[in-house]
């Protein structure tokens, strides 16, 4: 009965390609190697930053159907900033109810290629405002495990947050 393999054979061929390729973007971002870095995978990079103390991951499409994955990077301010005195410290953080890194990644083609599309510093105020600052150089540093400056301490705090 040669008709009886043919199925067999193509159902092993589909789920052999399903089991090799059916993780799903978040998956394909956490164990990609990326510049600046290409010997660890973005989930161990993000998960070794001293200054993080927790990443959470999410996963959409955009207007265009692009497929992009987000990590939220909760910041340890205090331990980030052991530097700026006491009082300062208590004074940026008074009004801030989260501050955290979003590293936003693209996945296209197949075989799934990752690429970074940016890192942005986000400060969420108390009152709802948000305070945003994207810098190309951010990634690069948090896979170095260098200390990133935050700009709320040059001044930036809540109380002075522009309305987005």
């Amino acid at each position: 009965m040669p008709f009886l393999r043919a199925p067999a054979l193509l159902s092993a061929v589909v789920l052999l390609l399903c089991l090799c390729g059916c993780s799903g973007p978040v998956d394909v971002v956490r164990q990609a190697h990326i510049q600046p870095d290409v010997t660890s995978s973005v989930a161990e990079a993000l998960e070794r930053y001293p200054y993080f103390t927790k990443v959470t991951w999410d996963a959409y499409e955009d207007k265009d159907g692009r497929h992009i994955v987000e990590a939220a990077c909760d910041i340890d301010v205090s331990a980030n900033c052991n530097d700026v005195d006491r009082p300062s410290l208590e004074v940026a953080k008074r009004d801030t109810k989260r501050d955290y890194f979003l590293a936003r990644f693209l996945v296209e083609g197949f075989p799934r290629q990752v690429r970074a599309l940016e890192a942005v510093h986000v400060t969420e105020c108390a009152d709802g405002k948000r305070l945003t600052f994207a810098d190309p150089k951010y990634l690069r540093a948090i896979y170095n495990r260098e200390r990133v400056r935050f700009f709320c301490f040059e001044g930036l705090n809540c109380p002075a947050c522009p309305q987005q």
